[in-house]
């Protein structure tokens, strides 16, 4: 083998050497992980009702920030006019989401009422873990998803999360009241099996 054959022959090792390396890079037992991962399974109740507003919109898994309200942010709850004269307070989401940009979206299986998920969220506490069906056609900013469910205490148990009043002749009437969603706290690393119940009937009840 002469010289130039050689040289060809360890530069072709070399590069494969490296091309490995670079590979098993994201492998390294050594490697700094900055997030943690939150998945789970989600049980659709009344699943086959999602058939008939497949066309008018979409369901959503979305994760909320840490209750806030300077600024007004994530899931808690309000007093009454605390948002201004008249207006009702409860429990219920404020401000955009944690990931309202890039929300999970599910699509309808119609041979199963089980749906996965999974989210890489940053380190910190959030608010709400929420399944909601996002109505394309509805232009009220506070109507416009109907929580099919949340994260709570019970996973195998529906909630809404959200104390909703109105206004009435003598206050504000409570029209609808169930348990809060769970604060959720992740580190880095953490890896959270978080599963969820819901009942896509609500939608009816709420548009």
């Amino acid at each position: 083998m002469n010289f130039s054959v050689r040289f060809l022959s360890l530069s072709m090792i070399f590069g494969a050497l490296l091309a490995f390396s670079s590979c098993d890079k994201d492998d390294d037992p050594g490697q700094v992980i900055t997030t943690g991962k939150i998945t789970g399974t989600i049980t659709m109740q009344n699943n086959d009702i999602w058939a008939t507003w497949v066309d008018s919109g979409e369901v959503q898994v979305t994760i909320f920030p840490e209750f806030s309200l300077n600024p007004p942010a994530g899931w808690g709850t309000i007093d009454d006019e605390l948002l201004g004269p008249g207006v009702p307070g409860g429990t219920f989401a404020i401000g955009a989401p944690y990931n309202s940009q890039n929300p999970i979206i599910l699509e309808y299986n119609p041979a199963s009422n089980l749906y996965t998920y999974e989210l890489e969220v940053d380190p910190g506490t959030y608010s709400a873990l929420a399944v909601g069906f996002r109505h394309d056609f509805e232009n009220d900013a506070s109507r416009k998803t109907a929580t099919l469910g949340v994260h709570w205490d019970n996973p195998t148990g529906v909630s809404h999360g959200v104390w909703i009043k109105r206004p009435g002749q003598n206050g504000f009437v409570t029209t609808i009241n169930e348990n809060p969603p769970e604060p959720i706290t992740i580190q880095a690393g953490d890896e959270l099996i978080l599963d969820i119940t819901c009942d896509f009937s609500f939608v009816n009840r709420w548009f």
